[in-house]
């Protein structure tokens, strides 16, 4: 069974990290050497930790977790986290993204993949499973090689993505294991923060000075920047910005043209596009669309 105990309160504030490209779920396999001492952050999507080989410690809400193989932490949107510190030499981990849309999309009138996610009441809740390693591994597997261009593999793919989420429900549903009930949030942003979030979120293709969003959200507007910029760790422009970006990586991905969606993402010149681009994520767009179609992109 994982140890828990109350962690070391982190007197930083969390940041909120908005990384994916795909609206529906990525897959990342790790090896990488966790340092001490990583910032807790918080983000708008599902996550899912599953860990393969070597042992750990994961911060959730205050709780400090030892995750060993066979670990599965899920995670909500909006929950502070992070794995704080690596206890091996070999620390191997598959985290699973979720968009919540399309998580919810794949809901039948029998099967609700989001149920684990939740209390049988609905409240979002946070759970520590743990599974039989080699079943563990043997689940992650298919997942780990990303999907090629031939015919049906991406649909294959999605299938594999669609049964791991069924067999995790099942353990929930079904108890078994070991799962952990962590606490309710501890954290949550201001008022004004959350409604900042949601303002840009949906109206990122259209002007979004501080003035605008302020006023929309019935703020004033230096108030809304210093306690943007205390809670999320980024200006409200910087958040903007990387925000458009994101999402013209998976229009990119989607469409190939980065003349046809520039102002789709809110950029009004398609220089300062391409240039803000390259700056950001260090490749052109041209670059960008080929690695996307190789086999390694994300689905």
């Amino acid at each position: 069974m994982p140890e828990r105990h109350r962690a070391v309160t982190d007197p930083r504030p969390p940041v909120f990290v908005s990384t994916m490209t795909s609206d529906r779920f990525e897959v990342f396999h790790s090896f990488v050497h966790v340092e001490d001492g990583l910032r807790l952050h918080t983000h708008d999507h599902y996550e899912i930790n599953c860990i393969l080989d070597g042992s750990g410690e994961f911060q959730i809400e205050g709780e400090s977790i030892r995750s060993e193989p066979g670990s599965v932490l899920m995670i909500n949107p909006g929950v502070v986290h992070n794995v704080v510190r690596q206890t091996s030499d070999r620390y191997e981990r598959v985290y699973l993204h979720i968009n919540t849309a399309f998580l919810r999309s794949l809901a039948t009138a029998h099967t609700d993949l989001e149920s684990c996610f939740h209390t049988s009441s609905g409240t979002p809740i946070n759970r520590v499973l743990t599974m039989n390693p080699s079943q563990l591994r043997g689940l992650m597997q298919p997942l780990l090689r990303p999907p090629s261009a031939q015919f049906g593999d991406d649909l294959r793919y999605g299938g594999h993505f669609i049964e791991a989420m069924v067999r995790l429900n099942e353990l929930v549903r079904a108890d078994q294991g070991t799962t952990i009930t962590l606490p309710e949030p501890e954290f949550h942003y201001a008022p004004v923060v959350t409604a900042a979030l949601r303002y840009i979120d949906e109206h990122l293709a259209e002007e979004l000075s501080l003035d605008i969003i302020a006023d929309r959200c019935a703020a004033n507007k230096y108030h809304l920047s210093r306690t943007f910029k205390k809670e999320i760790g980024l200006t409200i422009g910087r958040f903007v910005q990387q925000r458009r970006l994101q999402r013209s990586k998976r229009l990119l991905a989607q469409i190939g043209s980065p003349k046809r969606i520039y102002r789709q993402c809110g950029f009004k010149s398609y220089t300062h596009f391409l240039r803000c681009f390259q700056q950001e994520f260090g490749m052109t767009t041209s670059e960008y669309i080929e690695w996307s179609h190789q086999p390694h992109g994300q689905p």
